[in-house]
């Protein structure tokens, strides 16, 4: 029964958006139509972003577009699509929707398949592996420097306190106290990652570790199982977006590659006697 309340009321609700829609008509802007078709196009695009399809609604359009006519209508009398600038400009508005025409009917034609994205899935989690750690780290310029804080943290000292003292990672880290969030292992320079590989949480590397950045005193704070890859479908919108930018690079580089490119020699300036 609920569920046939429901239908009813679905079905009277796109029943009055019907007639809402077929309440616009047509009208002139000083001898130019402006169409329900155009009208209709614009209210849809407002209701697709969440917008109420109301009468408040149609005479926002309605202005709208009366708006855009005469202010077209003015540039028009006042010749300005016959400036040089001003024609540039339509021209580069006019490539660019074209090439954005072009590229979404090569996507509509070439979509990313499911086996694709399952593919780049299971490539990109083992990359990632099995384990995600928690990570501490101060990072200096030199191992003289590195030593002295290791010494103060053994004496006592807060890691994190000098952490934000010292550290010259970036602001980010050194204001969250050296903090990494949970990560891959993978994501660490090698030696980095190395250095923390046998150690318990809330231990500290017997020595500071030098990377490509500096000296790093580094701090386990945990482990756990991997969870950036767990759930595939979390991650599917992601993966298959990637796809399809690689997909449209790829296109284009081939258009570049095929296109015949020749340089063409400035006209020689007549000579005057």
């Amino acid at each position: 029964m609920k569920t046939l309340k429901t239908a009813l009321l679905s079905g009277a609700l796109c029943a009055l958006s019907l007639r809402a829609l077929a309440s616009v008509q047509p009208f002139q802007v000083n001898g130019t139509t402006v169409t329900k078709a155009a009208q209709d196009e614009l209210i849809a695009a407002f209701v697709k972003r969440g917008v109420s399809h109301d009468e408040q609604l149609e005479k926002r359009v309605r202005y709208m577009l009366v708006r855009d006519t005469a202010l077209v209508q003015q540039a028009k009398k006042a010749r300005l699509e016959k400036r040089k600038d001003v024609q540039q400009e339509i021209r580069k508005a006019r490539d660019a929707v074209l090439v954005r025409a072009l590229i979404a009917d090569w996507i509509e034609k070439n979509p990313v398949s499911e086996q694709d994205i399952h593919a780049l899935y299971e490539k990109e989690k083992a990359a990632w592996g099995p384990e995600e750690v928690l990570v501490r780290h101060i990072l200096v310029r030199d191992e003289e420097q590195a030593q002295g804080l290791l010494k103060r943290i053994h004496s006592g000292e807060k890691f994190d306190a000098l952490a934000r003292e010292y550290s010259i990672d970036t602001a980010q880290n050194k204001n969250a106290g050296g903090l990494i969030e949970w990560t891959s292992p993978a994501v660490f320079d090698t030696d980095f990652a190395q250095s923390f590989k046998t150690l318990k949480p809330g231990k500290i590397t017997s020595n500071p570790v030098k990377s490509r950045l500096g000296w790093h005193i580094i701090k386990l704070e945990g482990r756990r199982e991997a969870q950036r890859w767990a759930n595939f479908e979390a991650v599917r919108p992601q993966l298959k977006q990637l796809l399809q930018q690689q997909k449209i690079q790829t296109f284009i580089d081939s258009v570049v590659n095929k296109a015949r490119v020749t340089d063409v020699q400035p006209a020689k300036a007549q000579q005057t006697k």
